[in-house]
Order: structure tokens, then C-alpha cells, then sequence
């Protein structure tokens, strides 16, 4: 069995940043196993553990910092945009270790590891100006901006291990920002945006000989605010911020393991409907950027902090579920 512990801790992964953080849960549905001489509780245990581990990592990745790289006031009025094509990526930790499932009793912790791994998010979005705001000094108040988003994940095969979209490989996200101070020569540019992004819904399978794994319809979303403030002097450009993600992900779980029951070799078959996990956490980031005229390469450097420990009965390296995590961007946005 411990290359179907190593399939299901691959799955769990591929699948998958104030006040403090109040809410964290991870569940999910009936476990049911065939034949019933064998016992599921084990292999349920572990990909829900697996799941409230890697999960909040692949939120981090997905929510990012700034909702547009750069910026940070509104656009300034209707027709007015900016357009990022970015790579996020969160440093995160995923299972390393093979380690068996047992098909009888109940759930047994087990030492998964934990390896650094960079966990990467390819994103697009899209600032539009709806209303300027109204005019005070130097500077405007109220303006408010359209945020629109893409996230993309392609379908890979590697050797026993085949991710693929369920449907589009394309996940559409979308926000408003609504600007405190619109930046002008004299003032910086500060605004508060709320957003939703997700991830394509994928399909996951591992198949090392004998066994088969697989994650289906498993989809992640990231609901996020986020107060930023920027300002530019000439090529050079900086913007910060602080805000916070609800982040919840959600799949359904099937196995097919060869193990031995009572002494004969059998199939033993293992589902694990409606997991979902749930988290909150605070996040803070800087950019910095660079550019001439209406284009601008973008870095952001940021950091999701711990939100409340989730208990797991298998165990991750020393590493907690729904920990704290650095993330990074790079790309660059333009303005037309």
C-alpha cells in the first residue's frame, strides 16, 4: 500500500495567505468502503488530512497579493485600463514520504514529510474604470473600478499521474475597487477591493500498477479584500497592502487499492464523498515596479500569515495545516 499513500499524498497536492483569523474546518461526507470485511477509515483519514494541508497552500497561490500588479488608486474614470498577465506562485510544503493505509481498524497517523515546493498560479486581470470619483484638490474620491481575473491550469500526464480540467481549462474571476485618493503628482493612490478568484475545476488520477487514485471535481476558490496604497516618481513605482482571504476547496475522493484482508489478497474499493475545507487568513504584500510610458514590469513579494491550526491525526514534517506562507509575483501590467 505505500504506493497508493504516495498517489494519494500526489493527488491531495497537485490539487492543491489584523485581527486573528477565526474560521478554519475542514469535513467531509460518508465514508464507504466494499467488501465490507475491509475498512475505510484509514485511507478517509489521510485525504482529509492531506486535504486541509495542502488546500490553504493553493488558496495562498491563487488569492496572491494585489488584485492588479503596480497599482494601486483607481483607474480614473470610465474606459480607462489596466491590464496584468502575471505568475504567482506560494512556497509552500507538500507530502514527500510513502507511507502504508491500512484496510483494517481504524485510522493509524502516519509521517507524511513535507518537502518545499513552489506551487504556481498563471493569472490575468483587468482593471476597468467605471466612475472617476468626485474632484478634491489635487486628487479624486470615490472613483470605482471593474476587476476582472483569469486563472489557467493545463492538462498534464506524467507517467501514472493525469491532471485535467473538468471542463475549461480557464477560471474567470471578478471584484470592484473603489479608490480612497486617485494618485496624482502630489498624492498617492489608495483604494479598497474585494474579489473572488478560483481555479478550474479538475479531474486528478494516479495509477501506480494495481492502484487507482483519484480526486474528481475538485475546486478551489479564494474570496479576498484588500487595501493597497501606491505611488510612482518618475520609472520607479511601489505599492503596498493588507487585507484578507476566505479560501475553501472541495472535491470527492475514490480509490482502488490491492491489500490484503485477513490474509487474501483482494480489491478493496474507497470513497470519500464532499470534502471541503475552509480557512481564513490575513495577508500583506509590497510591489515594486519599473517601466516607461504605459508598461511596467511588476515584483511583488508577500506573506500570508497562520490562520487557526486545523488538528490532523496524520502528521506533515512539523509543519501545520493552514500555516503561514510566503508568496511572490512577477509580470508586467500596461495601461491603455
Amino acid at each position: 500500500m505505500k504506493r497508493g499513500a504516495r498517489g494519494l499524498a500526489i493527488l491531495v497536492g497537485l490539487g492543491a495567505a489584523a485581527p486573528s483569523p477565526v474560521r478554519a474546518q475542514t469535513t467531509a461526507g460518508s465514508c464507504s468502503v466494499t467488501p465490507s470485511v475491509a475498512s475505510g477509515a484509514d485511507a478517509c483519514r489521510k485525504a482529509t488530512d492531506l486535504f486541509a494541508f495542502v488546500i490553504p497552500q493553493v488558496g495562498v497561490a491563487l488569492a496572491a497579493g494585489n488584485p492588479v500588479l503596480g497599482e494601486g488608486g483607481t483607474m480614473g474614470g470610465w474606459g480607462r485600463r489596466a491590464l496584468s498577465v502575471r505568475l504567482s506562485a506560494a512556497e509552500g510544503f507538500l507530502p514527500r514520504n510513502a507511507v502504508p493505509i491500512s484496510a483494517s481498524g481504524g485510522a493509524v497517523g502516519s509521517e507524511f514529510g513535507a518537502a518545499r515546493t513552489v506551487i504556481p498560479v498563471p493569472s490575468a486581470d483587468v482593471a476597468i474604470g467605471l466612475l472617476s470619483g468626485v474632484p478634491l484638490g489635487v486628487t479624486n474620491v470615490g472613483g470605482v473600478d471593474v476587476l476582472l481575473g483569469a486563472t489557467y491550469v493545463p492538462e498534464v500526464s506524467r507517467g501514472a499521474l493525469r491532471l485535467a480540467p473538468v471542463t475549461s481549462p480557464v477560471a474567470i474571476g471578478y471584484g470592484v475597487r473603489v479608490g480612497a485618493l486617485q494618485e496624482s503628482s502630489f498624492v498617492p493612490g489608495i483604494s479598497l477591493s474585494v474579489m473572488r478568484r478560483r481555479l478550474p475545476t479538475e479531474n486528478l488520477a494516479y495509477t501506480p500498477g494495481n492502484d487507482t487514485l483519484e480526486v474528481r471535481n475538485m475546486a478551489v476558490t479564494a474570496n479576498t479584500w484588500r487595501l493597497v496604497a501606491s505611488k510612482r516618481v518618475a520609472v520607479l513605482g511601489i505599492a503596498a497592502g493588507v487585507g484578507r482571504d476566505a479560501i475553501e476547496g472541495t472535491a470527492g475522493m475514490q480509490a482502488s487499492l490491492t491489500e490484503s484482508v485477513r490474509g487474501t489478497p483482494q480489491q478493496v474499493r474507497v470513497a470519500l464523498s464532499d470534502l471541503r475545507s475552509t480557512v481564513s487568513r490575513n495577508t500583506a504584500f509590497v510591489n515594486a515596479s519599473f517601466g516607461l510610458l504605459m508598461v511596467r514590469l511588476v515584483g511583488e513579494y508577500g506573506w500570508s500569515s497562520a490562520g487557526t491550526v486545523q488538528q490532523t491525526v496524520n502528521q506533515f514534517g512539523g509543519r501545520e495545516a493552514n500555516g503561514g506562507y510566503r508568496y511572490g509575483s512577477l509580470g508586467v501590467t500596461v495601461r491603455f
